[in-house]
């Protein structure tokens, strides 16, 4: 039987990611981390292409309206509330004014909202900005980080998604690692995907899912990674944590991964993403 792009796809999945089925995880467990947790967001990009296409100049791109009237970051907030985590850490630079107006100190959620601003108003990248957290007291130490970029959206799993990235961390550090990625398994190729023998075509797919693990702007920090950043971050480059902390935890063999499903994460990057969570939405 001739070999297809999706057989293909199909094995390398096999191959490339496989998950953790053995570590078990009480529901006691997470709820006594759900006390020690603070979700970490970054807020200060500029969004520069999605605002342009949603006329909204004026304000910071985490502060769009996914439904009309609630924003990505509210939504975001109200999610982690509801599954009883209270603890949150703005990072914040571009409009930090207006992202802290657009918030206030959490009190409507019942949770708290510290924020930390980019240090002199330069971009030091989710890495800088967390060491700078870490520095100014904003980011207690001693707590386990959900770092969730307020864009990257999670729709219509069949329990908290707050839940679920507790759970999957604690099977990581049951297994000795201290960070944890949320995963999607697959991500669609933009164009038609095909198979090539000596130039000739013998399989096309439009759209096809790359078998790829693909992090969904999400991970989670034990306390123990804390002294990564203070090590390997400098608050003179702007830099990122997938680059600069990731990569060494992983060759530690101290960085896990957890999947979702690939329809449940929508990146909120453009018009069409945001349409696609205005869509998941009225569906919820």
């Amino acid at each position: 039987m001739p070999e297809t792009l999706d057989s293909i796809m199909a094995e390398l999945r096999a191959r490339i990611n496989s998950e953790d089925t053995k570590t078990t995880v009480s529901q006691d467990e997470i709820e006594e981390a759900k006390a020690n947790t603070v979700v970490v967001m970054p807020a200060g990009g500029k969004g520069t292409r999605i605002r342009a296409e949603t006329h909204s100049e004026g304000i910071n791109k985490v502060m769009i309206p996914i439904d009309g009237k609630t924003s990505m970051i509210e939504k975001t907030v109200t999610d982690y509330a509801k599954c009883g985590i209270n603890k949150f850490v703005i990072l914040t630079g571009f409009l930090a004014d207006k992202v802290e107006a657009h918030l206030g100190d959490g009190s409507r959620w019942g949770v708290e909202i510290r924020y930390s601003c980019d240090p002199d108003g330069r971009k030091v990248g989710n890495a800088g900005a967390i060491l700078n957290a870490l520095n100014n007291g904003t980011l207690d130490d001693t707590l386990t980080a959900i770092v969730h970029n307020p864009d990257d959206m999670i729709f219509g799993l069949d329990r908290p998604y707050g839940e679920m990235f507790l759970e999957g961390h604690l099977k990581g550090l049951k297994n000795g690692c201290i960070g944890t990625f949320v995963v999607v398994p697959e991500t669609p190729f933009q164009y038609s995907g095909m198979i090539i023998e000596r130039g000739k075509v013998l399989d096309i797919t439009k759209y096809p899912p790359i078998a790829v693990p693909a992090h969904t702007g999400i991970t989670v920090f034990a306390p123990e990674m804390y002294a990564y950043f203070r090590d390997l971050v400098s608050l003179e480059v702007e830099s990122s944590f997938e680059k600069v902390i990731c990569p060494v935890i992983a060759k530690e063999k101290k960085l896990f991964a957890i999947n979702i499903p690939s329809e449940s994460w929508i990146p909120v990057n453009d018009l069409k993403g945001l349409e696609q969570a205005s869509e998941a939405c009225h569906i919820k």
